[in-house]
């Protein structure tokens, strides 16, 4: 029964909730516990329950790329990737709660508990990132404080400009509902250590509109986002083979097919492909509008305990797919701009994401191969990436991409 959850004593509910509406919630976050793809679900009820366009059930202070969680509600896949590569460390909110020790126990804030909103409005954390995402008010709290680990979590819901401020009442329902949020995310993480990580990146690659596949150690596929699943089902050139392997033809005689080019990547020398190759060119089969277009598909090794799979089926590679005549990256200016990048950097950035290896991105850009590997080390810590199919994934989340 759903209100069994509901303690015999509770106090009553702040004005215009029920104590329904409470149980529900709960019952929603412990269901997340055992399922952690629910997660996104979830901090999107919790974030209706406080009338919030968004929610935020994240790390603050650890970027997906390095170990972090992240589970949104409302908010786009890009839009969490320029937060963890280039806002992550503007964040005012999350500066202004760790300075006030506000990340310890089971305090609860809004925004007017963090920074003058003066200051705030003034922020390049405002002006150059929320403000274009219509974020201008938070109500947040601590789900875990610090500790062996557990990094600093924390459940924020967010309000546009023209809705109003949080009041007492929104944080008395949050600071009610975070321990439940606490025991559940804190009983998963405790008992399978890696599952909240696995489950925070896959449900990132499901918000990608591209496909991506992984791959475990002898190619079969472990895993598919659902951009990857709509393009198998439609049968139109890539396919699963009896082994679970990508297959597809490039339509050229005497080629390789995607299968075996896939072997030949896992049979060669890792450490002499730091980049995606020159992919693979797949041909599209049918009469419909697409039968003339190609599948490009791009593969990189992800190294051992990257947290991209379970121990059963831990991912050894990634797979991009797109579509090349549906691929429009950003620009260069974007990239310069967003990371701080200089021109030839950025221009580096682009090669890469269209699937061109060092020696092809040398030759575009006039330059050695040498050089591209010192434009792609000095790209690196201004992305907050630290390996080429995390580059790669973000440039093209940053694009008008689909498969």
């Amino acid at each position: 029964m759903t209100r069994s959850l509901v303690p015999a004593r509770f106090d009553p509910p702040p004005s215009g909730r029920s104590l329904d509406d409470f149980s529900d919630l709960v019952h929603l976050i412990y269901d997340a516990g055992l399922h952690p793809e629910r997660w996104g679900a979830t901090v999107a009820a919790i974030a209706r329950s406080l009338g919030a366009t968004k929610g935020l059930l994240f790390t603050p202070r650890l970027a997906p790329q390095h170990g972090g969680l992240v589970f949104p509600a409302g908010i786009a896949e890009k839009t969490l990737q320029l937060w963890g590569s280039r806002f992550i460390d503007k964040d005012i909110w999350a500066h202004a709660a760790l300075a006030k020790g506000l990340f310890t126990g089971n305090h609860c804030w809004t925004d007017a508990d963090l920074v003058p909103d003066r200051e705030f409005v003034a922020s390049s954390f405002y002006r150059d990132f929320l403000r274009d995402i219509d974020i201008r008010h938070v109500c947040g709290g601590v789900v875990f404080d610090e500790g062996p680990g557990l990094p600093i979590t924390a459940l924020s819901v967010f309000r546009g400009a023209a809705q109003p401020y949080f009041e007492a009442a929104d944080v008395e329902w949050l600071r009610r509902l975070i321990p439940h949020v606490s025991r559940s995310l804190g009983f998963m993480r405790r008992l399978e250590m890696n599952r909240a990580q696995v489950a925070s990146t896959r449900a990132a690659f499901d918000r990608l509109p591209f496909g991506v596949a992984l791959l475990g150690r002898d190619m079969e596929v472990v895993y598919l986002n659902s951009a990857a699943d709509k393009v198998l089902e439609r049968r139109d050139g890539l396919a699963l083979d009896a082994a679970r392997r990508l297959e597809g033809s490039s339509g050229k005689a005497r080629s390789p097919s995607l299968a075996h080019w896939l072997c030949g990547l896992k049979d060669g020398n890792l450490l002499e492909q730091p980049h995606f190759s020159e992919g693979f060119s797949v041909a599209r089969t049918g009469t419909g509008p697409g039968a003339a277009r190609r599948y490009f598909v791009q593969c990189a090794p992800v190294p051992e305990s990257s947290g991209w799979g379970e121990p059963q089926d831990e991912a050894r590679f990634v797979v991009f797919i797109t579509d090349p005549l549906a691929l429009r990256l950003p620009s260069r200016d974007r990239l310069m701009v967003v990371f701080q990048l200089t021109r030839a950097q950025a221009d580096t950035a682009l090669e890469l994401a269209r699937g061109a290896s060092y020696k092809a991105v040398a030759r575009k850009l006039g330059v050695s191969e040498e050089t591209v590997r010192s434009h792609v080390k000095a790209i690196y810590p201004k992305t907050r990436v630290h390996r080429q199919a995390d580059l790669v994934r973000l440039v093209l989340s940053l694009a008008q991409v689909a498969v």
